[in-house]
């Protein structure tokens, strides 16, 4: 049978107005409000625009306490505050699309005489322009590939099965871990000719200018070069340019190795439909806003968790 006036949880007798947001059991005659309010009182002041203004628009401490009645020490404990609360609640990453590609990047630090590394990862999709930045991971030592695959396997299921392409620098040991997750690799193009632009030689006094500046934009055109006739010729010229007298030996090392990875820097054309990047431009820009939100950091745990509020706080970049 349908009840067609609610009953008392107490008594389970009728109930009466009593007053405007109130109830009354006319049994007991006890009250209750109607929608109950929370108890305590209201906070006075919300914390969290504080963030907002830092890591959204920008804004340093200095500025954010000319504008507030606070002094800057009481908006860094402010600050501690809410990292400490956004650090420990659980985040959920939702990332559309059946391609994804992976592109990841480390930055380190010494604290105390010891080096420490973050570790950071950005999922992108096949059709997307914008990346997602994943939470930073610590770790002590160096950049190597065994750190590299024990933080792959961290990866969340769903995420890790639709990655198809890695995007990186030229990672020791990178290449084993791509193929054994049978992943397509995009070496960086900037890191290769950022190495060859310091050995490229300047002063027309340098020895062998000529054969480095040749073999500077032999490798140029060969990144970007669609025959493969033409390519073929280009490799060939690169590996009798190697043995010249005026090569220096880092150069010739670098000139070598490119000529062994020479798919793996021209993946994006290979593939043109997975819209590879051919750099890691977009990590660099991520290390960089992270490099400025954290440089008044003392301790390797604070580098972290304020690491981790940028990647939170600021998830998405554009990467074309």
């Amino acid at each position: 049978m349908k009840l067609l006036h609610k009953k008392s949880r107490c008594c389970g007798a009728k109930i009466i107005r009593f007053g405007v947001k109130r109830r009354q059991c006319v049994v007991c005659k006890k009250t209750w409000r109607v929608y109950p309010a929370k108890r305590g009182p209201k906070p006075s002041r919300k914390q969290c625009g504080y963030l907002k203004k830092m890591f959204k628009h920008g804004f340093s401490v200095k500025q954010i306490a000319l504008h507030s009645k606070l002094s800057e020490g009481a908006i860094y404990k402010r600050f501690a505050k809410n990292l400490n609360r956004i650090v420990d609640e659980k985040r959920i990453i939702r990332v559309k699309g059946s391609k994804l590609i992976l592109i990841i990047d480390a930055e380190w630090h010494y604290f105390k005489k010891e080096l420490w590394t973050l570790y950071f990862l950005a999922i992108k999709s096949v059709d997307s322009k914008s990346v997602v930045i994943l939470d930073p991971i610590l770790k002590q030592g160096k950049e190597n590939a065994t750190t590299w695959d024990k933080i792959f396997d961290q990866l969340p299921l769903g995420i890790k099965k639709r990655v198809i392409t890695l995007v990186s620098d030229g990672i020791r040991g990178i290449e084993t871990i791509a193929f054994r997750n049978n992943w397509i690799i995009q070496r960086c193009h900037f890191h290769l000719l950022s190495a060859l632009q310091k050995r490229r030689g300047k002063r027309a006094s340098t020895h062998g200018r000529i054969v480095r500046q040749e073999i500077y934009f032999l490798v140029k055109q060969a990144l970007v070069e669609t025959s493969t006739r033409r390519l073929n010729i280009l490799c060939k010229r690169l590996a009798l340019l190697t043995w010249e007298e005026g090569c220096p030996e880092a150069m010739r090392m670098i000139v070598k190795d490119f000529l062994r990875r020479l798919p793996e820097f021209r993946a994006y054309l290979n593939y043109p439909e997975l819209n590879l990047p051919t750099t890691v431009n977009v990590m660099e820009s991520v290390n960089s806003f992270v490099r400025e939100k954290t440089k008044t950091t003392k301790t390797s745990k604070s580098w972290h968790k304020w690491s981790i509020a940028c990647a939170r706080l600021k998830p998405k970049f554009t990467c074309k």
